[in-house]
Order: structure tokens, then C-alpha cells, then sequence
């Protein structure tokens, strides 16, 4: 399925659709999400990783195509009805050291600008997002099998990376919709159930230290937001922790930055990973503009506290990416089981880890 939807796309492309796509959103914000970028793609595949050559093929069309603003300009031209046509931003959230090393001397070759969306608590340890310890964790195991009955999908089999691959989304998933006190609990028990994890591994998810984060702004045209301080689920934390990691992690950013930062990257960022309690935190600590993971251009319609953006997954291929930038993303169909594996082939992809 992947192969055909490929070969359709690059069909579409060769027709002009993209071309087309681009003046039907010209009046609108493109606003691109990335995550980690590394020299060569992980195996097995980690669809938030791209590799570098990627991200510049990728930055390389945007910049052919586009008026690529500093997102907090874009932002503001946005509000005040000035916006270019065809203007995009580039953002990464996390906040791994390899942006510093395979990211940045893309975007200064290009000249682009980007904002970094940073999680504050663990910067510059060994510790790792989460999401990341669950990939590493299914990635290095010696395992065979795994007993997820306790999160109600069974013995799984974890003999090939396909096996993996699926019993690691499926229960990533799983946790996303528990308790932020359960989802911590869920995590460390996976983990020791899957095998210790080397002292001090970091790899692809290792965190920028704050001096590599000055630095990363010093190489390239990058500024610093927050994208809270753990990186939980907001909406399945109680009243004290959303604050705490909005509060905290607005204030790392002003202290280590000097500025005062106006815009926010909520973890995962689905409609349901935050509230009106995290906004009210985010205007508290004046906050002007959140961004979700939902995909589609911002306009002048969009909640400025929940606008959308476009994420793209590393297994998805060129043609896929000129499509979905340019604005023509036909939607997979929709799966009724909530345990169902997310498609691994659809030009629309929930990266929003």
C-alpha cells in the first residue's frame, strides 16, 4: 500500500497538484513540525527522527515555494491580516542535541529560520522524553514476547521489528490515555519488563544542555520556546501539574533566553492532550499563541491557543511531503477499533509525540 500511494503521489505531483494546492492556502499559515533529525534513519524506523538529508531536501522545496517567517512574525502578521502569500514557519519540538549537530547547519545554509520548542526538566542529562524511552526500550530489548494483558492486548510477540513496531504504537496509545500518575507507573513497569536500558544512553533522544542551546541559537536563525517541563499528557494531569509545567517551563525558557517567551507547543498536541485549564495557565504566564499537532493551515479563524500544524512522519516520501506542504492531504480512513494500529501510509500522520 505504501509503494502505490507513493507512485500515486508522485503522479499527482507531476500533474501540478501541488502548485495548485499552494494558491488555494496562499492566504494561509503553513506552519511545519519536526522533531529529532539524525545523519542516517533509524532503525528500526522512528517516524518523529528524520535523517539530514531529508530535512534539507524537505527545507530546500519549502524554501523554492514558500515566504518562510520567524514564527512569532508569522504569528503577528497573521493577527494583523499582513501575512505574505504562501508563508510558512519551521518548527522542532523536543529539543535533542541533534539539532545542534544535523539540523542547524541546514537551516543556515538555507537561511531559514525555525523556533525550538524545549522540555525544560531533563535538559542536559541522560534522561530521556517518554516517548523516546518506549522506542528505545522495544528497539534494544532481547525479548521475544511481552505480557500486556494487564493494558488488555494479550502476549504480544516481539521477535521482528514489524512485531515491535506495532506492539510499541499500540500501547504508546494505550498510555497516552491514562492517568498522568498511571502513565508514569505504565512506563517504568514496560521498561523493566522489556530490559535495563544502557547507563547513560542517550542517541538520537539525548537533550540539548542549555549551553547547546544558546549555542544552536548562536549557529542558526533559531529562537526558544517551552513545550512544558516532562512532557505529559496536559489534559490527564491534575490542576497543580499543568501549572507547574507551563509555569516552570515559560520560566526556564525567559531565564536561559533572557526574553520572555510568547508562544507554547503543547506535548502530543491532540484536540484532547490539553484543556481551557492549560490555556488559562499558558495566558497566566502570558503565553499569545499555543500550537496543537492538528493538522491544517492557521488563519485568521484558528483559536490562537490551539493552532494547527503539519507534522510529517520519516517513512513518508518526497512526493508525500510536496503534497501535504502544498495543502492536498487526502484523509486515511477512519478505523473503528480503538486499539487499531495507526496506518503506517497515509500522507496525513500523527507524529505529535
Amino acid at each position: 500500500m505504501t509503494r502505490t500511494r507513493d507512485v500515486a503521489a508522485r503522479l499527482l505531483c507531476a500533474l501540478g497538484v501541488p502548485r495548485f494546492a499552494r494558491w488555494r492556502h496562499s492566504r494561509q499559515l503553513a506552519i511545519l513540525m519536526f522533531h529529532g533529525v539524525q545523519d542516517e534513519p533509524l532503525w528500526p524506523p522512528c517516524d518523529w527522527v528524520i535523517d539530514t538529508a531529508a530535512l534539507r531536501r524537505h527545507l530546500g522545496y519549502v524554501r523554492r515555494h514558500f515566504t518562510v517567517l520567524p514564527l512569532e512574525e508569522a504569528l503577528e502578521r497573521l493577527r494583523d491580516g499582513t501575512l505574505p502569500h504562501r508563508a510558512a514557519a519551521v518548527t522542532f519540538d523536543d529539543g535533542t542535541r541533534n539539532l545542534l549537530t544535523n539540523a542547524a547547519p541546514v537551516l543556515r545554509d538555507l537561511e531559514l529560520p525555525a523556533a525550538v520548542f524545549l522540555a525544560t526538566g531533563p535538559m542536559g542529562t541522560a534522561e530521556l522524553l517518554w516517548p523516546d524511552r518506549l522506542w528505545h526500550a522495544f528497539a534494544q530489548t532481547a525479548r521475544t514476547e511481552i505480557d500486556l494483558t494487564a493494558q488488555g492486548l494479550g502476549i504480544r510477540s516481539l521477535r521482528t521489528d514489524g512485531d515491535r513496531t506495532r506492539t510499541r504504537e499500540e500501547i504508546t496509545q494505550r498510555v497516552k490515555e491514562v492517568s498522568d500518575a498511571r502513565r508514569l507507573v505504565e512506563v517504568e513497569s514496560l521498561v523493566a519488563a522489556l530490559g535495563e536500558e544502557p547507563d547513560g544512553y542517550g542517541g538520537p533522544f539525548e537533550l540539548l544542555s542549555w549551553n547547546e542551546a544558546r549555542a544552536l541559537t548562536s549557529d542558526a536563525p533559531v529562537t526558544l520556546y517551552p513545550h512544558s517541563v516532562t512532557h505529559p499528557i496536559l489534559s490527564r494531569c491534575d490542576d497543580a501539574k499543568v501549572d507547574q509545567e507551563i509555569s516552570e517551563s515559560c520560566r526556564a525558557v525567559e531565564i536561559n533566553s533572557g526574553r520572555a517567551p510568547r508562544i507554547f507547543a503543547y506535548p502530543n498536541g491532540r484536540t484532547q492532550d490539553f484543556d481551557d485549564r492549560a490555556k488559562a495557565a499558558l495566558r497566566r504566564n502570558g503565553i499569545q499563541w499555543a500550537l496543537a499537532t492538528t493538522d491544517g493551515f492557521a488563519d485568521a479563524d484558528s483559536d490562537p491557543l490551539a493552532l494547527p500544524r503539519m507534522g510529517f512522519a520519516a517513512h513518508q516520501s518526497f512526493a508525500v511531503f510536496k503534497l501535504k506542504v502544498s495543502g492536498f492531504a487526502p484523509r486515511p480512513r477512519r478505523r473503528s477499533s480503538v486499539g487499531a494500529r495507526p496506518p503506517q501510509d497515509k500522507v496525513s500522520t500523527d507524529v505529535g509525540v
